[in-house]
């Protein structure tokens, strides 16, 4: 059976050891492999036996096919190493540099954020040509606004590296976008950057940034405003600035945010429609050939309107594939299908395989194809709006069979009514997208389309409001879900030995699925007791706050300075997920009274976070033994003030003060030889002891 599976699959065999390689280079970066040297040998060595047909041999035959497997995953592995040797390389000092925007500006709180591609940066004398890119943020002003896509720009900034805050269980910002090969960031001061060039940077993206800015001007100029454009925009071409906190939490406790995120089930809708509408062109060969290029080409542009994204670019070379088997091939895998569209997208951008997108995109199409009929069939419906109807729901469990372990990793939640999201929200979803399509194919006329614009309208109000009216169900959504990653590999376990027990019929796929079903809940109590015998003294990384959290036995006391309860937001990105996963169900959080230091014990350790000079300037005649002194909130003080009233075994340098004050003390400490942790440098500093043993 999987030999069979394997002849009709080839792409499977070329996908798997592709993957392999990728994710082996990512969690092991430092790898020394001479990988370049070993696939030239194995190519030579495939290329010899191929050219001597001593293939043709059974066992040449299979080490043939370990060497070509061998080969891809060696090649995956250099395809990391490239992207990660491919970053620029920036020093210290303020920089001088052309750069050209490749994402429209976005406007933010204070600033205004876009990604820079670098041309030249200019050293002590020349311009030399670089490559990467740059998350930016420029001051906001008047100049700002003149700013666009496609501009080239003379630029003056510090270049920083992006740090990952170092919080435990936080989000990897760092990592998140060195996946989208940035590494850097700037802030650019008003008057420090020049307009060169306009309509500069790749042509494609430059065509499709323009034509979706025509479309959505389409939208605005008819009066659709606020939330529906805001929606229209997203589910239609992909723009998803105008999106508010509300409306995404509206669609992703109901179970629809997939629907704003224009993807496979976008790119499915307009292949039905031009199918559709070309089925006069099925009647012979060249009549199919024709329609294939047609819809190959109505499809990509398509994917141009939607800003060339990664998750249309995989939809598109599916169905574009799809197509193209219809008319050369009589039976097509769609199996191979899906996994040719993966192998090419990897070849194209191998950090894809880290893309959440990417990873929920195929396996919810894997899940549709393998469970949906399977499913299906279990039901008969005589009536066509019934049939519909268990259509939509079929669709919509079969993708969460394969999805809702990814999903509980990643957010924390499940949608408890993704079904009715599904019966109801899909349909008026396809409705606006032809609708959608109509309006811009009559935008010409006034008067079609002052008729088509407000039912345009309504229509995107009917799908906000029967999104909102399910999230606010009672139990829209199961939140706080923690698994980790060997969770999430005994579930998708789990769902593989299910599958393989519906193709093969064998009982003992079965038993083993109920039996690996077991170590879950033994792998969550034996966590579970591990986490409860566990103490932490943690100095979260957080700008301009100060916070110390003790963790023992479940149970937490968290101290925060004055200035951060004027925004407690910063609880849910930094702290709240290490909550989550310590199982802390009733944080306690203390705000510090405002004085010139506090006292703590952890373990029988003292600890001292200093906040003011005031109780430091004269020598003490008895030394204060303490473990560790934090300073925070830039106290007026010297090292040396310290250590004639302190002694300490390590200074801590919290993320309240200045990059100054930390400077100073840096080097005031490596001239005494005294032990210091930066917190914006290294990340948070974690202490953790475990009593389980």
């Amino acid at each position: 059976m999987f030999e069979r599976f394997l002849h009709q699959t080839p792409f499977f065999r070329f996908t798997i050891p592709l993957i392999a390689g990728i994710v082996f280079q990512i969690i092991f970066p430092q790898t020394s492999l001479p990988t370049k040297l070993l696939c030239l040998i194995i190519f030579i060595f495939i290329v010899g036996l191929q050219i001597t047909k001593q293939t043709q041999h059974f066992y040449i035959n299979r080490l043939w096919g370990i060497l070509v497997t061998v080969f891809i995953f060696l090649f995956g592995i250099q395809l990391i190493k490239d992207k990660q040797n491919a970053k620029p390389d920036f020093n210290d000092n303020k920089q001088k540099y052309i750069a050209t925007i490749i994402e429209e500006p976005s406007v933010k709180s204070n600033s205004y954020q876009t990604t820079l591609s670098i041309n030249y940066v200019k050293d002590s004398c020349c311009w030399n040509q670089e490559k990467g890119k740059i998350l930016a943020y420029f001051e906001k002003d008047t100049n700002v606004h003149q700013l666009a896509f496609g501009d080239q720009l003379i630029i003056e900034s510090y270049v920083n590296p992006i740090k990952h805050s170092g919080n435990p269980n936080a989000f990897n910002y760092k990592k998140y976008l060195a996946f989208r090969d940035i590494h850097y960031q700037t802030y650019i001061q008003s008057g420090h950057f020049e307009i060169l060039n306009h309509n500069q940077g790749p042509v494609l993206y430059q065509f499709s940034n323009k034509i979706r800015n025509n479309l959505l001007n389409i939208y605005q100029k008819n009066n659709i405003t606020g939330d529906e454009f805001a929606v229209l925009s997203a589910l239609t071409l992909g723009y998803k600035e105008e999106l508010t906190a509300d409306v995404r939490e509206s669609f992703s406790s109901s179970g629809a945010m997939h629907i704003l995120a224009v993807s496979g089930l976008h790119v499915g809708i307009i292949y039905i429609i031009l199918a559709r509408i070309l089925f006069f062109l099925q009647r012979n060969k060249y009549g199919r050939i024709i329609q294939s290029l047609l819809i190959i080409l109505a499809l990509f542009f398509y994917a141009f309107l939607t800003g060339l994204s990664s998750s249309v670019l995989r939809a598109t070379i599916m169905f574009s594939i799809v197509a193209l088997g219809k008319v050369f091939i009589r039976q097509s895998n769609i199996y191979n299908t899906i996994f040719l569209s993966a192998f090419i997208m990897l070849l194209a951008n191998p950090y894809s395989i880290a893309d959440v997108g990417f990873q929920l995109s195929y396996m919810a199409v894997f899940s549709i194809i393998f469970f949906y009929p399977k499913i299906y069939g279990l039901i008969e419906v005589k009536y066509a709006l019934g049939d519909k109807i268990w259509q939509l729901i079929v669709v919509g469990i079969a993708a969460q069979i394969g999805t809702f372990p990814l999903t509980l990793f990643y957010f924390n939640q499940f949608p408890v009514y993704f079904i009715l999201a599904n019966i109801f929200i899909i349909p008026i979803a396809i409705i606006l997208i032809y609708a959608a399509v109509t309006l811009f194919l009559f935008s010409f006329s006034d008067f079609i389309i002052g008729f088509l614009a407000p039912i345009v309208k309504y229509i995107t109000f009917g799908l906000n409001y029967a999104v909102k009216a399910i999230s606010e169900l009672p139990f829209s959504k199961i939140q706080n879900i923690q698994l980790d990653l060997f969770e999430v590999m005994i579930l998708m376990l789990i769902i593989l030995l299910l599958s393989f027990f519906i193709l093969s019929k064998r009982i003992h796929f079965f038993k083993f699925a109920i039996v690996v079903l077991f170590i879950l809940p033994c792998y969550n109590l034996i966590t579970k007791y591990i986490k409860s015998h566990e103490s932490y003294f943690i100095v979260y990384n957080i700008p301009k706050i100060s916070a110390i959290d003790f963790v023992e036995h479940n149970k937490n006391k968290l101290f925060i300075n004055t200035k951060a309860t004027t925004d407690s937001s910063f609880i849910k990105y930094n702290i709240m997920p290490f909550w989550q996963n310590q199982k802390i169900q009733k944080p306690t959080i203390h705000t510090l009274p405002d004085q010139p230091c506090h006292y703590y014990y952890y373990k029988n350790q003292k600890i001292i976070q200093v906040n003011s000079n005031s109780l430091f300037r004269f020598p003490s005649n008895n030394k204060l033994e303490v473990d560790y002194v934090i300073l925070s909130e830039n106290p007026r003080l010297d090292i040396k003030d310290l250590t004639r009233n302190l002694n300490f075994k390590m200074l801590i340098f919290d993320s309240s003060n200045n990059y100054y004050s930390i400077a100073k003390w840096e080097k005031q400490c490596q001239e005494l030889g005294l032990n210091y942790y930066d917190l914006t440098e290294q990340g948070a500093f974690v202490k953790k002891r475990s009593s389980f043993l």
